[in-house]
């Protein structure tokens, strides 16, 4: 008899790297829209969405907005917006500075952003004003998870079905989970795959996890990483 396959519904955030530039067409006039060219920085393979489709675009806003009155705006939002859109709440961290924003993601094409943005303006959100930027930042956004439990702590995407979560014991810093992360994979045979750092909310309390993005169909390889982290998380590697 195959055992039941559990779905899980939760929320928490994921924290990630990326280069992020402004972008200056189909946006409404300077206000700043930042774009990440390559949002799995770590993973090279074809899995990777269309070039002519935006990829994550971030809105960037003038007041920070809770997760839930973003939530409640996006609600709002889709029963007017005839195309395909996902928002999230976030912060990106650059050396010089924080900005709050809201993370668009699934959007077909780049004409559509303009009258998007001018729907979170009816709703009271304010854009920052457009300047020049090209720079890595750290990336932390808050969103909901739509999962299926592979086997115990280890869970994959049911929208995305190439990103795995992967359950940790503890806490690590972002310092740790990078030197971890480079430790991976340079002790196992394929290397290709992106790693971010996430949390997920749960009855039994929070459960700290690595978001991996890798080839679909790799689920044993996501079985290997995982051993791999949790051999070395306690050692004096990190």
């Amino acid at each position: 008899m195959s055992k039941e396959v559990k779905q899980i519904e939760t929320m928490g955030y994921i924290k990630k790297e990326e280069w992020l530039s402004d972008i200056t067409n189909n946006i409404i006039q300077n206000t700043l829209v930042l774009e990440s060219s390559h949002p799995f920085p770590g993973y090279h393979g074809e899995n990777l969405p269309e070039n002519a489709c935006p990829r994550s675009l971030f809105l960037i806003i003038e007041k920070k907005h809770s997760f839930e009155d973003i939530a409640r705006i996006n609600k709002k939002i889709s029963k007017t917006f005839t195309f395909d859109f996902n928002a999230s709440q976030g912060t990106i961290h650059f050396k010089t500075g924080n900005y709050d924003c809201i993370r668009i993601k699934y959007l077909k094409s780049f004409t559509f952003l303009p009258e998007l943005q001018n729907l979170y303006k009816q709703e009271g959100i304010v854009f920052s004003k457009h300047k020049k930027i090209n720079d890595n930042a750290i990336i932390v956004i808050n969103k909901n998870f739509c999962l299926k439990e592979v086997e115990d702590t280890v869970y994959q995407d049911k929208e995305e079905p190439t990103k795995f979560y992967i359950e940790l014991p503890n806490q690590l810093s972002w310092e740790d989970f990078k030197h971890l992360t480079a430790y991976v994979k340079n002790n196992i045979d394929n290397s290709n795959f992106d790693a971010a750092q996430g949390v997920f909310y749960r009855k039994s309390g929070i459960a700290d996890v690595i978001r991996l993005y890798i080839k679909e169909k790799e689920e044993q390889e996501v079985k290997q990483i995982h051993k791999l982290y949790l051999e070395n998380i306690n050692r004096k590697l990190i």
